[in-house]
């Protein structure tokens, strides 16, 4: 009998469960900062793409991205039933573009973003935000190769930042910021990308960097619905060859992500690559 009753509870559960991930709750439900509820898995954002072709030429230049680079958009559906999904590429300095497509139930599906060049056209730093009906799960995908080679040379793939975006995501931070540039044969670059995905007004962000009791800044300005990255490796306001820990301002709700890329010294192409979101703190008390 005891087991017996175990498994109806198990099963009761499991019901339970399934039946809240076929819900769809609106999208525009309460911020994060504000107490109430998540929406649950129908919002997710990054701030960092970039598709290169074929026949882009190695890296020529320090800083540069040279690298041919393709990207992945995968979408696991959790839901029972097919979900609709609407993905939105937010750029430098051009309008978004869109595209919807729907999900099987209980499946996961991977779409080409190099082969859509219509709406992530190549050559241009993106980042997206995708918006469905039903529960989902979406993790973006890259590889970059040396010219005309089938075989990737780096990848990365991450999850996506759930939304909606509210006060939490005023104020991001994460720990391992570097540049390498010395006598070593490893050289790092780095990137940091924010998204303003906001139609509603500009996004003025304030980049702090922290070091060895030291500190300096970044300021710029993130218009609606655009997209900006800061080459640290360029920026006179970063440190050189010495760890630095990172928090990023916003007076509007962004989107941060951290991207490095080392190479061998003396060989443009890149040798392996990581991207990551960095850490929302902006309903946190941190000076």
């Amino acid at each position: 009998m005891r087991t017996m009753t175990r498994d109806i509870v198990a099963a009761a559960a499991l019901l339970t469960l399934l039946a809240s991930c076929a819900r769809s709750p609106s999208p525009k439900a309460a911020s994060s900062g504000g107490g109430e509820q998540r929406a649950p898995l129908t919002q997710w954002f990054y701030a960092d793409g970039r598709i290169l072709p074929d026949d882009t030429p190695p890296r020529s230049q320090d800083g540069d991205i040279r690298s041919p680079a393709r990207e992945w958009l995968v979408v696991a559906n959790l839901a029972a039933r097919a979900v609709s999904f609407t993905a939105t590429f937010y750029f430098e300095d051009t309008e978004p573009r869109s595209f919807t497509r729907s999900v099987a139930p209980r499946r996961s599906q991977s779409y080409a973003l190099h082969e859509i060049p219509d709406v992530v056209p190549p050559g241009k730093l993106y980042g997206a935000g995708v918006e469905s009906d039903g529960p989902i799960l979406v993790q973006p995908s890259r590889g970059e190769y040396e010219p005309h080679n089938p075989v990737t040379a780096a990848m990365s793939s991450f999850i996506a930042y759930p939304g909606p975006l509210g006060m939490r995501e005023t104020r991001w931070a994460y720990a391992d910021g570097l540049v390498l540039h010395n006598d070593s044969p490893l050289e790092e670059r780095e990137w940091i990308s924010i998204l303003n995905p906001s139609p509603d007004g500009a996004a003025r962000v304030r980049i702090r960097f922290l070091r060895a009791g030291r500190e300096s800044e970044h300021r710029l300005d993130v218009p609606s619905e655009r997209v900006r990255s800061v080459d640290l490796y360029r920026l006179k306001a970063f440190p050189r060859n010495s760890l630095a820990g990172i928090i990023v301002a916003s007076d509007r709700p962004v989107v941060v992500q951290q991207i490095r890329r080392a190479y061998t010294k003396g060989i443009p192409v890149v040798a392996s690559l990581w991207a990551t979101l960095a850490h929302p703190i902006g309903d946190r008390e941190v000076p």
